[in-house]
């Protein structure tokens, strides 16, 4: 079954486009803080219709939430005041990948947070949570990858 959704031509004020074939997500779109619910949404069913586990996809959604995250608060807006990014998710034999794009070309920090700092664990959040990550510098940007190993499918009738 393949889907395919382009909004630009519907709503100016959206621009999103998105394709789900043969276990593979790929969506691209304007993150906006409000919309992050619907993102998780999306995920969260692709990820059941998958049969990935319950503990897998809680912590994929958990790091997708994160990149997307900081894609709001460490990219600047582009001239239509857009953060254009997107995100690749695929089943692959023995896991789940995610790759999150967007255009900034600085690369993500790592830091030592304060013990009560809100702010400034995303990156050793992602190393917790998945079983590898890494990061790409391309020409248009940057590529965050992640990997997380399925214990086993689950089957839903």
């Amino acid at each position: 079954m393949e889907l395919l959704v382009d909004t630009r031509e519907r709503d100016a004020s959206v621009r999103a486009t998105s394709r789900s074939v043969d276990g593979q997500l790929d969506m691209s779109f304007n993150v906006r803080a409000e919309n992050l619910g619907t993102v998780r949404d999306i995920v969260a069913a692709h990820l059941r219709w998958w049969r990935v586990d319950d503990g897998t996809a809680f912590r994929m959604l958990t790091v997708v939430n994160e990149l997307f995250t900081n894609v709001l608060q460490h990219t600047p807006a582009d001239a239509d005041g857009c953060r254009m990014a997107g995100l690749l998710l695929q089943k692959v034999p023995d896991g789940v990948t995610a790759v999150v794009r967007d255009h900034d070309r600085r690369p993500p920090v790592y830091s030592s947070p304060a013990l009560l700092a809100e702010e400034g664990r995303g990156l050793m959040l992602l190393g917790a949570l998945a079983d590898d990550t890494s990061v790409s510098m391309t020409p248009a940007g940057k590529e965050v990858w992640v990997f997380m190993a399925i214990p086993e499918l689950t089957e839903h009738l």
